[in-house]
């Protein structure tokens, strides 16, 4: 299914109640984002943008994110996890996603860096360890990805205060649908 407006948008980035609402007071795809963002709904602000942008787009924003989380960290698994997610934005070709693919399994669990090469991984088709076989790219599973990594840098920049992070982000992201006119393509 590839989401044609708001209204599909939302129920993939499967937004609720009340963030749900603000739906009928909006006027397009991109008003609606707005509105969740005006209204303080950032997780579901960050899951619909997630799912609006494009996946190369949307893996940019996540390296964005995942870089103010771990280089304070200096750990230096997630700087190299960085730069061949940066390596796959320069060139988002199969070898590169292949490579952030295989990595992502030496990054720490739950980092913000390994949903970024998890959301590359997503960008192809994958191969069924069991058996060999080839499994075509699952549609918005990248996104998914995005999502998780835009959030959990949320959450390892600022714990306490994540809406200001959040809020911050967000503006980046939206700085990127707008210019690469994203929501063009939703009536």
């Amino acid at each position: 299914m590839t989401a044609k407006n708001a209204t599909e948008l939302s129920q993939l980035a499967q937004i609720k109640l009340p963030a749900k609402d603000l739906l009928a007071s909006s006027q397009n795809a991109r008003n609606y984002g707005e509105l969740l963002v005006e209204n303080h709904f950032w997780i579901e602000a960050i899951a619909y943008l997630s799912h609006a942008i494009t996946p190369r787009e949307g893996i940019w924003w996540a390296w964005f994110c995942a870089r103010k989380a771990s280089l304070p960290k200096n750990d230096p698994v997630e700087i190299q996890a960085l730069a061949l997610a940066e390596a796959w934005i320069g060139q988002p070709v199969d070898e590169n996603r292949k490579k952030a693919g295989d990595f992502a399994e030496r990054v720490p669990d739950g980092s913000a860096a390994q949903a970024v090469l998890q959301a590359i991984h997503y960008t192809g088709e994958t191969i069924n360890e069991m058996n060999g076989e080839k499994i075509a790219v699952i549609p918005y599973m990248s996104s998914k990805f995005v999502n998780v990594a835009v959030v959990t840098s949320v959450y390892a920049v600022n714990p306490e205060k994540p809406e200001t992070v959040a809020e911050e982000f967000l503006k980046q992201g939206m700085d990127v649908a707008n210019r690469i006119q994203v929501w063009a393509k939703y009536t």
